[in-house]
């Protein structure tokens, strides 16, 4: 089934909840249900995830496009809901447009881009988990997910924490994984970005557990645990667990399961 197909399939309050869900305004009681629904249906996450995807290419245009090419955009969004018959899917004929003018305005847009920082990393745990992820059929200490081939470590064993869900995102020109974990009611969020290892923040603290340097700081309510494996920028954070645990979880090896 094609990805238009699909959105056509779903009733048109679903697709206006989607989009709602997509920018960040649908409410909290109806956020839940919605994101339940998510895991159960590729469908429903399929439709999704274009939705996050075009409202992504609108806030970035916001930022980097041309003048002109803003005043476009704003305009084709100001009268696109006025004519498309589904209102739900309103935002998703105006992005149509807005993607394809993104792609001509990025060739002629300076090469190279700043990268994104271990904070916009760590509030991708913000977000909830599009699909499940299983345990690695080759190494029971790992998941069957990874970012350029630095895997996630299964932590349910050696820890008690399960994996309960997997999200990707992107950050700029970035590829950002992220697998939710729960243990007694609490949950933490293990991101993983491709591309050279993102610096600490200056303010973070910084220790050394089994041969791993670790560095921790908070972001608003939330303890952050940052590192590299491979070269590549690993992120663990809660909202109700302590420095002491994820520092112990971010530098676990595995007896060598787990690549660093």
């Amino acid at each position: 089934m094609s990805g238009d197909q699909s959105h056509r399939d779903l009733d048109e309050r679903t697709q206006r909840e989607l989009v709602s869900l997509a920018d960040g305004s649908l409410e909290d009681d109806r956020r839940a249900e919605l994101e339940a629904r998510l895991a159960a249906s590729p469908t429903l996450r399929a439709a999704f995830e274009r939705q996050r995807a075009g409202a992504t290419a609108l806030r970035g245009l916001s930022l980097d496009a041309p003048a002109s090419l803003r005043t476009r955009i704003a305009a084709e969004a100001a009268t696109s809901p006025r004519r498309v018959r589904r209102p739900g899917f309103a935002l998703a004929g105006a992005l149509a447009g807005v993607v394809a003018a993104a792609a001509a305005a990025i060739l002629v847009l300076p090469t190279g881009s700043e990268a994104p920082s271990v904070l916009e990393a760590s509030r991708l745990a913000e977000r909830p988990p599009t699909g499940p992820v299983t345990v690695d059929p080759d190494s029971q200490k790992l998941l069957a997910a990874n970012v350029e081939g630095v895997p996630f470590p299964n932590l349910t064993k050696e820890f008690g924490w399960r994996q309960v869900g997997t999200r990707s995102d992107r950050l700029g020109d970035r590829e950002a994984r992220t697998v939710l974990y729960a243990h007694d009611g609490k949950r933490i969020a293990y991101t993983i970005v491709s591309g050279d290892g993102i610096a600490a923040p200056s303010d973070a603290s910084t220790t050394k557990r089994n041969g791993v340097t670790l560095h921790a700081l908070a972001d608003r309510d939330r303890r952050v645990v940052t590192w590299w494996r491979n070269g590549r920028t690993c992120v663990l954070s809660a909202s109700d667990v302590g420095d002491r645990e994820l520092l112990k979880l971010a530098s676990w090896k595995g007896d060598g399961a787990v690549p660093f």
